[in-house]
């Protein structure tokens, strides 16, 4: 090699003959290379590894924007090729760069190499009179058509001798074309040229294999085709194997602005709103039919496919991106392209563990050294293993291994350690685990062994339960009628069984559960859910028996239960922030002001779902789930408010100078709300009474506002196709239903000095702004201290109170004795009490607005009332079972279907011993409440 070099370049190679040698030896095109770039070699081996890229990746750039033919590029993209190739190769094995570096170099050569083709074809096609670009805009960057990279080119980890994945889409809405309507065969031809530049064998090899067949729809669609075009084939026709490819697509060469753009449009096919456990069985059926096609066996090192065999680099990519498809449409931080990486972010999400990511990282380099050392050695597209034990040797070698035993003894330890962590992901369908004997559903008559084993589970009428699981089989319900359905369901049953055997009375969870299968419109997505996680079947099944509300939310939505499995659902519950943060990402990726009402719909029912969970289960308190709810509704109130606004604008226009805010009533003021709470609001404005908004179409302040509070309404309560967000109730806007929708501060302030009655400045009493314009939040609570702290008569104001009361207490009876609202001594008469001690004491007890808890403390610490800290104790234990019965019951004011179940659930979550012990606490907490008022009303008159 080093014949016919001049000294100062023979030296190089001479010095590093030892190192080199075996290398070279073993890898014949690796030595061609050398040959052939003999000098550059030289000079390389004397200098710095990334410098030498660096100069190589900036000449292929220079000659794009140069060369005046295909002729003249051709050649110094081939040269760039082999030069980089051979560095890579030299570097990685010399331990100069990592396996990941060197898959990163390759794919930049191949980014920088599609650029200066596409650079040049432009510049062509603008020399011919095809584009109506500038002549110094008549390039890859400003051309319409972006080059999307997929599979290991998208996330920069090309192997050695790898094929690049590309699709190809353009953007017709661009002035490029002097014949636009000619885009497509246009575009097409300079693809095709771009591929041959790339793909064709000509001197000096070929640049890079070239696959365009990632397409959509390869076999009838041109090699180019339009952004819209395209959307509507994912949209409508896209399969999840293509969701797996794009999820490392990225835009490679062309023009970046149409590539990024065209992602964020595709990221809701991508990136479902929703998890996605039917995945798991397409992911699998792939693996399946690649194993089939490609002969894979057992795990073993001769003949092994390194890439698609067991334990191979597929399974590694495969555990990853299933997971990011599962999940990454709930949580943004899964959407990274390199494997190594998703894997991270799966462990910092905690959906796998950081050990589990750690070793995987290690392994999925680890065979990709092994991979690029397959390649390197002929320039093959090979993945697999020689097939004796000699060439084995070989590899082991290049790796750098004593022998070929120690190399052996590696790889087998490394293919084993993926295939134990892929069996974990994918298993196969669940079994029985401990339980011994048949479960056999086929045929028309009962199977004695399948009856003794119902037996065994708990059941107390096994025929009848065999009959039950016969009729799901047979797809008597819609949830069974798909094969897929019932596939899913074939390997659910035995461990469903089992849970249901646990839950206490079987036949009668059973009996529910099938109830609730008959009135189940899909089941694909909830049994593929229920197959692989054995809390929710828990869960579900206890909801079955104790909390029907939850039940009849999974029949509606089965998609609420994907939280309850996501890693972060303690902290969505638990913590305000997270919360927020949640509910701004997933609105946030709304494409219209249509998507962004649906958005709110699903992430409100999910949340709403997973805090009642969570309450249920013990996860969070009575107090927490309040507080939660009411972040959830403000957090969409202000998103949908600020949507709302934006909409309206646009064709109404503002109105200058004017101001806006939202006033919160009853349970959202206070931070207690539950599961079924409407939405108590106003909306006040601050604006010239005489004017008009500057939009297309002008209306004057009164109708202004009136207009933009129906649009709000409608967008919290209008029903969609994913259902109703929040009832709103806006009867305590001055004159109630009778008055205007929007109400001015002035006309606020008037009414409520002048017209107000008493029980509406109790309900003001503890009102809070929850929106507002710059300051017009502070106006707002300082018209509100005003109206409050007028001079009162105080025995009229309580003689009103007690009117109130009596009135309530005639026209809305209590339905039952847990009727806690509406009970003599119950909830009702303990914010009578806090919001009257408001009203007459608001200066001594100093808490404005306050919530009815704090401002019972303080009636005790400023001696108003001893006994306001034993009433602030049984205001949190009528909230709790409150919170409980709205969670789990459909209709909490009917307790006639009340369920052992439940009542055992209730004295649970409330710290009793029974339920029996609950309703004694509980009459004796009303009778106390009722003296403490009536002693309350008496002192209050004098205060």
């Amino acid at each position: 090699m080093v014949e016919g070099l001049a000294d100062a370049h023979q030296r190089p190679l001479k010095d590093a003959e030892a190192c080199l040698g075996p290398l070279l030896e073993n890898a014949p095109y690796l030595l061609s290379l050398a040959e052939r770039h003999a000098e550059w070699f030289a000079e390389t081996l004397q200098g710095d590894a990334d410098k030498a890229l660096q100069q190589a990746l900036e000449t292929v750039s220079a000659a794009g924007k140069s060369a005046e033919s295909d002729q003249e590029l051709s050649p110094i993209l081939r040269t760039a090729k082999g030069r980089v190739a051979l560095l890579a190769a030299v570097a990685e094995t010399g331990g100069i760069w990592t396996t990941r570096r060197a898959t990163q170099v390759l794919s930049d050569l191949a980014d920088a190499c599609l650029t200066a083709a596409l650079d040049l074809l432009m510049r062509l096609a603008h020399q011919q009179g095809k584009l109506v670009l500038e002549q110094d805009e008549a390039d890859a960057a400003h051309s319409g058509l972006v080059i999307f990279a997929l599979g290991k080119h998208g996330g920069r980890e090309l192997n050695y001798s790898s094929d690049i994945d590309v699709v190809a889409f353009y953007d017709p809405d661009l002035p490029v074309l002097a014949e636009p309507d000619e885009a497509t065969k246009f575009y097409s031809r300079l693809v095709q040229k771009l591929v041959g530049l790339m793909d064709d064998r000509r001197d000096g090899g070929y640049v890079f294999r070239t696959d365009l067949r990632l397409r959509p729809d390869p076999s009838s669609t041109p090699v180019a085709i339009s952004v819209d075009a395209a959307l509507t084939y994912y949209e409508s026709r896209g399969q999840n194997w293509e969701r797996a490819a794009w999820i490392k697509a990225r835009p490679c060469a062309g023009d970046m602005r149409v590539g990024e753009d065209f992602l964020k449009q595709l990221a809701p096919y991508v990136w479902r709103k929703h998890l996605d456990f039917a995945t798991i069985a397409d992911i699998q059926a792939m693996k399946r039919q690649i194993n089939v096609s490609k002969k894979v066996g057992d795990i073993r090192v001769e003949g092994h496919n390194v890439k698609l065999g067991r334990g191979g680099i597929r399974e590694i990519e495969f555990f990853a991106q299933t997971q990011q498809l599962i999940a990454g449409g709930r949580d943004p931080d899964l959407r990274v392209r390199p494997t190594t990486e998703a894997l991270a972010a799966l462990a910092e999400a905690d959906w796998i563990a950081k050990d589990t990511a750690s070793d995987l990282t290690e392994t999925y380099w680890y065979l990709r050294a092994v991979e690029n050392r397959l390649q390197m050695r002929r320039d093959e597209q090979t993945h697999t293993m020689p097939d004796n034990a000699e060439e084995v040797a070989v590899i082991a070698r290049m790796m750098g291994d004593e022998g070929r035993d120690a190399f052996e003894a590696k790889y087998r330890d490394a293919l084993e350690r993926v295939a134990r962590y892929y069996a974990e992901l994918f298993t196969e369908g669940e079994s029985l685990g401990g339980v011994e004997g048949n479960l056999v559903f086929t045929g028309s008559d009962d199977d004695p062994e399948t009856l003794d084993t119902l037996s065994s589970l708990g059941f107390a009428d096994p025929a009848a339960a065999s009959a039950a699981v016969r009729k799901w089989h047979y797809g008597s319900y819609a949830a069974t009628r798909s094969s897929a359905a019932r596939g899913h369901l074939t390997e659910l049953t035995p461990a469903l069984l089992e849970t249901i055997g646990k839950a206490g009375n079987a036949d009668e969870a059973l009996a529910r559960f099938d109830n609730f299968l008959s009135r189940l419109p899909s089941g694909v997505q909830l049994f593929a859910l229920l197959r692989n996680h054995a809390q929710l079947r828990t869960l579900l099944v206890a909801f079955m028996s104790s909390a029907p509300r939850m039940a009849e939310a999974v029949i509606h939505r089965a998609h609420v239960m994907d939280g309850l499995i996501d890693p972060a659902f303690a902290d969505d519950i638990t913590r305000r922030e997270v919360l927020v943060e949640k509910i701004d990402t997933f609105l946030g990726e709304g494409r219209s002001y249509e998507e962004t009402i649906d958005r709110a719909r699903i992430i409100g029912q999910e949340q709403r779902f997973m805090i009642a969970a969570g309450l249920l289960s013990g996860t969070i308190d009575a107090k927490i789930a309040a507080e939660q709810y009411t972040t959830l509704a403000e957090t969409l109130v202000h998103w949908l408010f600020s949507a709302v606004r934006r909409e309206f604008e646009t064709r109404y226009g503002t109105i200058a100078g004017s101001k806006v805010g939202l006033l919160a009533f009853g349970k959202m003021a206070s931070r207690e709300m539950t599961i079924t709470s409407d939405l108590d609001f106003i909306l006040l404005y601050d604006a010239p009474l005489d004017a008009e908004s500057d939009g297309e179409k002008a209306l004057s302040t009164g109708q202004y506002f009136t207009r933009l509070t129906q649009r709000l309404v409608a967008a919290l309560n209008a029903p969609t196709a994913e259902g109703v967000l929040y009832e709103v109730d806006m009867r305590l806007r001055p004159s109630g239903n009778s008055g205007p929708l929007a109400t001015s501060l002035s006309g606020f302030k008037a009414y409520h000095r002048e017209n107000a009655w008493t029980w509406e400045h109790l309900a003001l009493s503890r009102a809070r702004v929850i929106q507002a314009d710059a300051d017009f939040g502070q106006v707002m609570d300082e018209a509100i201290n005003s109206v409050l702290s007028e001079p009162r008569d105080h025995a009229k104001a309580i003689d009103d109170v007690i009117s109130m009361r009596e009135r309530l207490a005639k026209e809305r009876p209590p339905k039952h004795g847990f009727d806690l609202k509406l009970l003599d001594g119950g909830l009702i008469d303990i914010e009578f009490i806090a919001q009257s001690a408001q009203l007459v004491a608001g200066k001594i007890i100093d808490r404005p607005q306050a919530p009815v808890p704090e401002v019972l403390r303080r009636l005790e610490e400023t001696e108003l009332l001893e006994e306001g800290g034993r009433l602030a104790q049984i205001h949190a234990l009528y909230s709790n079972i409150l919170q409980v019965m709205s969670a789990a019951l459909t209709d909490p004011r009917a307790d006639a279907s009340w369920g052992r179940a439940f009542k055992d659930l209730l004295a649970q979550l409330t710290n009793h011993p029974s339920f029996e012990r609950l309703e004694a606490e509980l009459n004796d907490a009303q009778r106390e409440v009722s003296d403490i008022a009536h002693r309350w009303y008496a002192k209050a008159r004098d205060i």
